[in-house]
């Protein structure tokens, strides 16, 4: 009840600020390219239409394979992407102009679930696991893992693009894998199916960016003012997220089709109040941990200036114009 009155209340300020507005606003597409816990704050976005508070007629849009949202971006049909910080750096090594605006989160979050009968992560040598997409933030972070563990991605291990996290799950369960690598609430539904946690990465304490929202510097030069207000209604969906649990699980039932919130609760906990921070400003380290994974299969990418990826001053001029403590009221 009190997320549907949350809700009425702000539908109604949203129409006063439009008709207040009386003119057309600036039209730009957001792309998001996973279902996961991380995205909630996107997924908030798009169903309070945070955009709109800020001037902007935004589409938020669901493109579930990080090429193609990069391809999307280069043609000027989306203006804002989701990435882990690979895809934007595959992009400008070949010519893009890409930059992170946020790293929505600054470690790997995913879990490797496997079958019982895999007991420790060596156990994975000669297995297949099955990963989301060949490319993407799994790819490296399983990659990244299989090397810490002295095994070598692609030769010791076979790893099985399948699709998106919910066809992770149903590959494990048909046995068409030995083991797969998601994040929550998808490694809950895997576990209570019967499969193990092999693997908790996050407990690897490693820099690395994922999930942030970038664009293109030169989108950015030209729209700073249209940049600005998006970070805005973003930032304002990871205080809703964090601060109003009936609303942020709500919607996470929605995007995840998933009926049963006890699978998220642990999960909501942690991220809200741990991982995801209030002003998720991109990370050097996070991008240097990247280049360094990238060099050992494309040594033309050692000397890379992990700065060269980032661009914190959009939410810097935000917070400093005290725009997140009047958000929170401190």
């Amino acid at each position: 009840m009190r997320a549907k009155n949350w809700l009425i209340c702000f539908a109604v300020i949203v129409a006063f600020t439009a008709a207040a507005q009386g003119q057309t606003l600036p039209k730009v597409r957001a792309a998001y390219t996973s279902i996961s816990i991380q995205f909630d704050a996107v997924y908030i976005m798009k169903e309070l239409n945070l955009p709109r508070k800020y001037g902007l007629d935004a589409e938020i849009l669901f493109v579930p394979v990080s090429s193609r949202a990069v391809q999307a971006a280069l043609a000027g049909e989306i203006q804002f992407i989701t990435s882990g910080g690979v895809a934007n750096i595959n992009a400008n090594v070949t010519g893009a102009d890409f930059t992170g605006l946020t790293a929505t989160l600054n470690t790997f979050v995913f879990k490797i679930i496997a079958n019982p009968e895999l007991k420790k992560p060596e156990n994975l040598k000669g297995k297949k696991i099955g990963i989301s997409r060949l490319g993407g933030a799994s790819d490296f972070s399983i990659r990244y893992a299989l090397t810490h563990w002295g095994l070598v991605p692609d030769k010791d291990v076979a790893l099985i693009q399948v699709g998106g996290e919910p066809e992770e799950v149903l590959a494990l369960q048909n046995k068409a894998v030995d083991a797969v690598i998601l994040s929550e609430p998808f490694a809950t539904v895997a576990r209570r199916a019967g499969a193990v946690v092999l693997a908790d990465l996050s407990q690897l304490g490693v820099p690395y960016t994922m999930h942030g929202f970038g664009a293109r510097k030169s989108y950015i030069q030209a729209n700073r003012d249209t940049t600005i207000r998006f970070m805005k209604a973003y930032l304002e969906g990871i205080y809703v997220f964090k601060t109003n649990k009936d609303i942020a699980l709500n919607v996470l039932k929605k995007y995840t089709r998933l009926d049963d919130l006890s699978l998220v609760q642990v999960a909501y906990d942690e991220m809200s109040q741990r991982l995801i921070r209030r002003v998720p400003y991109p990370d050097r380290e996070g991008i240097q941990t990247i280049i360094d994974q990238l060099a050992k299969t494309r040594p033309q990418m050692k000397n890379l200036n992990p700065s060269d990826f980032i661009d914190p001053t959009i939410l810097k001029e935000i917070e400093d114009s005290g725009f997140v403590k009047k958000l929170y009221g401190n």
